[in-house]
């Protein structure tokens, strides 16, 4: 009985993990697989049934030098591991403490940054010559229980609960279907070493804590809670797929594009039910979290030019409208326009100069501005507006602030941020893109003319 439990193990394992990879077409036959190899268990399983149904295998070793002796020991055993089976072999080696300092980041993500950093390298080094090449990693069914339920105590909504996908882009998790005992089966039937790795008995990490302690303790009430996990993370998936595109057909109805920013009315939001979860969706795009969501409902009863920030993103209270723009550097540079000059580029856009003898009879573009060149004096100077500006809107005998101008224009806080001005001799002659100065305006007398074409 025994010799045949042992048979068992040895053919059903390959044979539903070749049935998995076909049935979901995972890779073609002529594809390279990456497969990234610790020397634990799981992954020189997953090698070794690569290598006895795909032809194109590689292995890709980390040594992050975290573990000592240990750590050189691993790094031996997959390079004598991977000549065995007769598969090339990667192998890169990281001063983790030393990164650990620098990122100033917890030993297991800059582990994490670290290790899919070199994996993207080599991919791309590797696609010059492959038509597909995938990575491969050796996650299996209850690595993805575990996933699903520190993302339900984290808080990760509706996206965490399916938890590890099988396939995303290049990377490819073909043993989330086969369970942590059915790996172990086949390992010892079929007499394949492999390490263990003595942080993974630690309580240190995550992960190791609800391996040996959270979900041991619910097994003791739901026996069956690994298996409802992955039954659920199947449904949650599928749920996922129904509450996207409602989601995105609510956003697309909410949300409006203007230049660089988005805008949403306020009222529209303030009315949409349920009215937290859609917040977190519309502005998770833009780096922000669900912890920020009640700062961001408080913009609701703000005055204009109140704001909350994420890492990338600002949303800003202006009348009616909350707007959402990147957080950018603000350019405080001067930039000078010889006399001569031709064209000036700033902000991506484009000032293109023309020179005309005589008088030309000006056009009503407020993105062209015809100028007397006998009224100024080079070089002119090309900046972004500031507090106290002023000039004489054409048109009017009056000076006005650049501030008090932009305000009547309507503008909202974002355009008036990035507003330039050109000047000459100490004077605003032209708000671009806005209005020139009344003391600068051509006139039948003219002798020679100067057009300003801005181009967005």
């Amino acid at each position: 009985m025994s010799g045949m439990n042992n048979k068992t193990e040895e053919t059903a394992l390959p044979m539903r993990f070749q049935e998995h990879v076909n049935r979901n077409s995972l890779w073609k036959e002529y594809d390279l697989l990456l497969l990234a190899c610790s020397g634990g268990i799981d992954s020189v399983v997953l090698a070794t049934l690569l290598h006895k149904m795909h032809p194109h295998v590689e292995i890709l070793h980390c040594n992050f030098n975290l573990r000592g002796a240990e750590s050189t020991r691993d790094e031996e055993f997959v390079r004598a591991f991977a000549q065995s089976m007769g598969l090339p072999c990667h192998v890169q080696s990281f001063d983790t403490d030393a990164e650990i300092k620098k990122m100033g980041k917890g030993v297991q993500e800059v582990a994490r940054i670290l290790r899919y950093q070199w994996f993207g390298k080599v991919l791309e080094a590797r696609q010059k010559a492959n038509k597909k090449v995938y990575l491969l990693t050796a996650h299996h069914a209850d690595d993805q229980a575990e996933t699903i339920a520190m993302n339900f105590f984290r808080g990760t909504g509706i996206a965490g609960m399916h938890g590890m996908q099988m396939k995303a882009g290049t990377l490819i998790r073909p043993l989330l279907f086969a369970r942590r005992a059915e790996i172990l089966a086949f390992a010892e039937s079929n007499a394949i070493a492999w390490v263990d790795d003595s942080s993974n008995i630690e309580d240190n990490y995550t992960r190791n804590h609800f391996r040996h302690h959270v979900i041991p303790a619910v097994e003791k009430i739901f026996p069956e809670v690994r298996q409802n996990l992955l039954d659920n993370a199947k449904r949650f998936s599928e749920m996922e797929i129904i509450y996207r595109k409602q989601i995105e057909k609510i956003k697309s109805g909410l949300i409006t594009k203007q230049g660089h920013s988005f805008a949403i009315p306020v009222n529209k939001l303030k009315s949409i039910l349920p009215l937290d979860t859609i917040m977190f969706e519309v502005f998770r795009d833009f780096g922000f979290s669900a912890h920020q969501v009640p700062e961001i409902k408080k913009l609701f009863d703000a005055i204009s030019g109140k704001s909350v920030s994420s890492t990338t993103h600002r949303v800003l209270r202006n009348r009616n409208w909350l707007l959402i723009d990147p957080i950018e550097e603000k350019t405080h540079e001067i930039i000078v326009m010889e006399e001569g000059v031709e064209s000036v580029s700033f902000n991506n856009i484009l000032l293109q100069i023309s020179r005309y003898e005589g008088y030309r009879s000006p056009d009503d573009n407020t993105n062209h501005a015809w100028i007397d060149l006998d009224a100024v004096r080079f070089p002119l100077l090309l900046r972004p507006w500031k507090p106290g500006d002023y000039f004489y809107p054409l048109g009017m005998k009056k000076k006005k602030k650049i501030a008090r101008f932009l305000t009547d224009l309507k503008l909202s806080l974002v355009e008036k941020e990035n507003q330039w001005v050109i000047e000459s001799d100490k004077k605003i002659i032209w708000v671009i893109g806005r209005r020139i100065d009344d003391r600068v305006k051509i006139s039948p007398s003219s002798k020679s003319t100067m057009l300003i074409r801005l181009l967005a």
